[in-house]
């Protein structure tokens, strides 16, 4: 090839395999720093972003209480194919279900995939990461509770009780279990060894979006010179019409649509709509007595992951005394 010829893609033939997952928690910057990979010349990442297909627990639990398939539409290799159809041949494959850190069945399931796949782990200040992922359940329809009600409620909803109706999971609004990073990163690590996981502070990313990057591409041995288009993706947001909004996430609608357009062009449209039907606002702040109390039920967990991961959280996480 010629320095000034073009280069002839080819569309991947044999099924996906990926090369990478972003295994991070929700509302710890996962959407930005997928969106900036897919934006590299060497990465084909998935579409949508989350599929979690290899989140099973969540599969069988969410079916059981529903009492039939309505959420996780992407369950056979067939599904899973669809979700690279755009990967040119010689790119790195890269998927980024936030559920794969919380599911107990995930981790394995990667493993079986691909034993030689690289894992990158995103963490975030846990009290911020699970009232930052209330703030998007109520703006999604399916949180019914405010936030400190919500808390309250977690034993409740452990026994199956008081459980949102519209929940794509029970497990999904035990806000307090999501918390529980050093376990989740553990079930990693048994399987794939420190060397094949790059673990990333929400904190550091959000603060330098360009070193972190970098970070992340020397980890998967793509172009690091290469800058994407650097920007604010998901910030916090409220609806604009609550009539609207639900009527929008009615899952029947969402999974006819989906299955009518496919992965690209559902995500596609999905996006351009939640332009229109969401604006940019400031997340509530959460009650100073509240935050204070979290803060000090979590500060065990916070202690040992950072020993875990060999960090002094108590200057990237505040608060946990």
């Amino acid at each position: 090839m010629t320095p000034s010829s073009e280069p002839i893609h080819e569309p991947v033939k044999a099924p996906p395999r990926l090369d990478f997952a972003i295994v991070g928690q929700p509302k710890s910057g996962t959407t930005a720093l997928a969106q900036f990979l897919s934006e590299h010349p060497q990465i084909a990442f998935s579409v949508p972003k989350e599929s979690a297909y290899f989140a099973t627990d969540f599969h069988r639990e969410s079916d059981a209480f529903h009492g039939r398939q309505v959420y996780f539409n992407y369950r056979t290799p067939q599904d899973f194919k669809a979700l690279f159809e755009h990967a040119d041949e010689g790119q790195l494959l890269g998927e980024g279900s936030t559920s794969s850190l919380y599911s107990v069945e995930a981790a394995q399931n990667l493993h079986a995939h691909n034993p030689e796949m690289k894992i990158i782990a995103m963490f975030r200040d846990p009290v911020a990461m699970i009232h930052a992922l209330h703030t998007q359940y109520v703006n999604e329809t399916v949180e019914d509770l405010d936030f400190e009600a919500a808390i309250a409620a977690e034993d409740e909803r452990a026994a199956g009780r008081m459980v949102p109706s519209r929940v794509r999971s029970p497990s999904y609004v035990l806000y307090g279990r999501r918390t529980a990073y050093t376990d989740q990163l553990r079930r990693f690590e048994d399987l794939f060894g420190p060397r094949q996981i790059l673990n990333v502070l929400s904190e550091e990313f959000r603060d330098d979006n360009a070193g972190t990057f970098a970070s992340v591409a020397g980890f998967l041995g793509i172009d690091p010179e290469f800058q994407p288009d650097f920007r604010t993706v998901h910030g916090s947001q409220t609806a604009r019409s609550g009539f609207l909004n639900r009527a929008l996430n009615q899952p029947r609608f969402k999974n006819r649509l989906s299955s009518w357009l496919g992965p690209r062009r559902y995500t596609a449209l999905r996006d351009r709509v939640a332009g229109a039907v969401f604006k940019s606002s400031s997340r509530p702040e959460i009650d100073p007595t509240l935050d204070a109390a979290l803060r000090k039920r979590f500060k065990a967990e916070v202690v040992r992951f950072g020993e875990h991961i060999g960090r002094d959280l108590s200057t990237i996480w505040h608060g946990y005394v």
